[in-house]
C-alpha cells in the first residue's frame, strides 16, 4: 500500500507540534502554508510545501484497505487514528489525543510522517435475555461485543413508562411493574470513546400469580383458594366471590372459577410425576368448607336412568357410587365427602329462561325443593355451568332462541366447563317423571331413559384436604396431601 508522507521540518531541541493547530489548518488553507508555534512560544517557523499530502481512510470496518481522502479536512466521527500504520521515517513519534482530536508529533529533527485512520467499530449488542420474571419485576441481561473500545455504559428503557436508565452493569432489574402485563424494552450500550450501539428491542410479560404464590405444602386447600382470590382479585385469579353484593351472582358466599381456562386443574387418584389425563379434575369452586371437583373428561355415555327421573334411584348414580368410586381406591375415595345433594330439580322457565341467578335459586338455593340425596359422587348442577362463564353472560337464558342474542351457545368460548359434549347434569326437570337437565352449549331436558349423554363425575373434597404443590395448570396441576 502507498503511504502518504507528511514532511515536517524540525526545530533544534525536542518539541511537540500540535497538529490540531496543524494538519487541520494546513489542509484548510488554499495555499497549504501555515505558521506553527513551538511549546516554548519563543520561535516561530513557517512550514510550507505540503501540496499533494492527503489523509488515508480505511475503506470499511476491518478491511485493511485504504484510499486517499478527497478532502483536506480531518475525518468526521466514525474513524480512529491507526497507531499501527501511522508513523515517521526518521524516528518521530505520533500520538492521538482523543479528547481534543489532535495528533502530536514528538521529534528533534526534520522528519517524513504519514497518518492513517481506521473505520471505528462501534460496540454491538448480540442479545438481551430476561430472567427472574416475577409478578412485578423483570431482569434484563445484555450480551454485548466491544468495538475499538470497551463498553462502559448500559442504557435501559421500559417503553411502557420510562426514559433510559443508566447503569455500569450488563444486568438491570425493572421493579414496580404491573402483573400479567406485556412490557416493551429498549437497550443500547456506549463505549469509553462515547460511541453508541444500535438500539436492541425486546418484549416480556410479567407473571400472573398462581395458587403456588400464596400456598405452601401442608396448607389447607380451601384457605389457599380463598386467600389466592383475596390477594389478587377476580381479574387475576378468575375466581368470583359470590356474596350478596355480586351482581347476578349466586349470593351463597361461594368462590367459583370463571372464564375460558382458569388455573383450576387438580391431579386426583394418582401420584405419578406426570398426571395421567384420566386423573385430571377441575375445581368448580369452594362451597362453605368443601371444594367441588369435576372430572376433566367423560367416563362414557349413559342413560340418566331407566326408571324415571328421581336421582336417588338413577342408574347413573349407582354406577358412580359403586364402580367409579371403588376404582379410585380407598386412600383417594376417603378424601371425598359424603355430600347432601339438592336433587329436586326446577321447571323449564326457572332453569332455562331467566338467567343464572334464578336457576341457582330454584335448583339449590332458597327456592329449591326438599328432595336431597346423601352420597359421594354426583354430577354438575346446571347453575354450575351457567356460573362458569364470564359475568356478562350470567343474565343470558340457557337455551337457544332461534338465533337471537340470547343463545347461550354464544358464551361457550368463555366457559371452561364447556367441553364440546352433550352432558347430563344431576337435576331433573320438575313437574315430570321422565326428563332431566342436559347441557351441550345450550341446555335442554331430554327423556332420561331414551337419550344417552356423557357423564363427568363430580364430588366434594373433605374440608381438611391439604395442598401439596402445583400452580393449577394442566401440566402443573394442584397436588393434594
Amino acid at each position: 500500500m502507498n503511504k502518504k508522507k507528511l514532511i515536517l521540518i524540525g526545530v533544534s531541541g525536542i518539541f511537540v507540534i500540535i497538529l490540531a493547530i496543524g494538519l487541520y489548518l494546513w489542509f484548510s488553507k488554499e495555499d497549504n502554508t501555515q505558521v506553527y508555534e513551538n511549546k516554548k512560544e519563543e520561535t516561530k517557523e513557517q512550514i510550507s510545501g505540503f501540496n499533494g499530502i492527503s489523509i488515508m481512510y480505511e475503506t470499511g470496518p476491518g478491511t485493511g484497505e485504504y484510499s486517499e481522502s478527497k478532502s483536506s479536512l480531518w475525518p468526521e466521527d466514525g474513524y480512529i487514528f491507526s497507531d499501527a500504520l501511522s508513523g515517521c521515517e526518521n524516528g518521530g513519534e505520533l500520538s492521538w489525543n482523543s479528547e481534543t482530536n489532535t495528533i502530536n508529533l514528538l521529534s528533534n529533527r526534520s522528519d517524513s510522517c504519514y497518518v492513517y485512520f481506521d473505520v471505528y467499530i462501534i460496540p454491538q449488542i448480540n442479545n438481551v435475555t430476561t430472567s427472574n420474571i416475577e409478578t412485578d419485576s423483570i431482569t434484563l441481561t445484555v450480551n454485548a461485543t466491544n468495538g475499538n473500545n470497551p463498553v462502559t455504559t448500559y442504557y435501559y428503557s421500559n417503553n411502557n413508562g420510562s426514559s433510559y436508565e443508566t447503569s455500569n452493569n450488563n444486568t438491570y432489574t425493572f421493579n414496580g411493574l404491573d402483573m400479567g402485563t406485556e412490557y416493551n424494552f429498549s437497550v443500547y450500550v456506549e463505549d469509553s470513546a462515547g460511541y453508541k450501539s444500535e438500539v436492541y428491542n425486546l418484549s416480556e410479560t410479567t407473571l400472573v400469580p398462581t395458587l403456588a404464590d400464596v400456598c405452601s405444602n401442608g396448607n389447607n386447600l380451601v384457605s389457599c383458594i380463598t386467600n389466592y382470590h383475596n390477594s389478587y382479585g377476580s381479574d387475576i385469579t378468575n375466581i368470583y366471590y359470590h356474596t350478596s353484593g355480586l351482581a347476578n351472582g349466586a349470593g351463597d358466599n361461594s368462590y367459583r372459577y370463571t372464564g375460558a381456562n382458569p388455573n383450576n386443574f387438580v391431579c386426583f387418584g394418582s401420584n405419578a410425576e406426570t398426571c395421567p389425563s384420566d386423573n385430571l379434575y377441575r375445581i368448580i369452586g369452594v362451597f362453605d368448607d368443601e371444594i367441588k371437583l369435576i372430572k376433566n373428561i367423560s367416563i362414557g355415555m349413559y342413560y340418566w336412568s331407566l326408571s324415571g327421573n328421581q336421582w336417588s334411584f338413577s342408574d347413573t348414580r349407582t354406577t358412580l357410587n359403586t364402580i367409579f368410586l371403588n376404582n379410585l381406591g380407598s386412600s383417594w375415595s376417603s378424601k371425598i365427602a359424603i355430600h347432601t345433594w339438592k336433587v329436586g330439580g326446577m321447571t323449564w322457565e326457572n332453569g332455562a329462561t331467566l338467567g343464572a341467578k334464578i336457576a341457582y335459586d330454584y335448583e339449590i338455593g332458597a327456592n329449591s325443593g326438599s328432595n336431597t340425596d346423601a352420597s359421594k359422587i354426583g354430577l354438575m348442577y346446571i347453575s354450575d355451568y351457567y356460573y362458569s362463564t364470564i359475568p356478562k353472560y350470567w343474565t343470558y337464558p340457557g337455551y337457544s332462541d332461534s338465533g337471537e342474542n340470547y343463545d347461550y351457545r354464544a358464551t361457550i368460548n368463555d366457559n371452561w366447563l364447556y367441553a364440546g359434549l352433550s352432558e347430563w347434569t344431576i337435576s331433573p326437570l320438575f313437574g315430570t317423571y321422565y326428563q332431566a337437565w342436559r347441557k351441550r352449549g345450550n341446555t335442554d331436558t331430554p327423556p332420561v331413559s331414551s337419550v344417552m349423554a356423557e357423564v363427568r363425575p363430580c364430588f366434594y373434597l373433605i374440608s381438611d384436604t391439604l395442598y401439596s404443590s402445583g400452580s393449577g395448570t394442566s401440566v402443573d396441576p394442584i397436588r393434594l396431601s
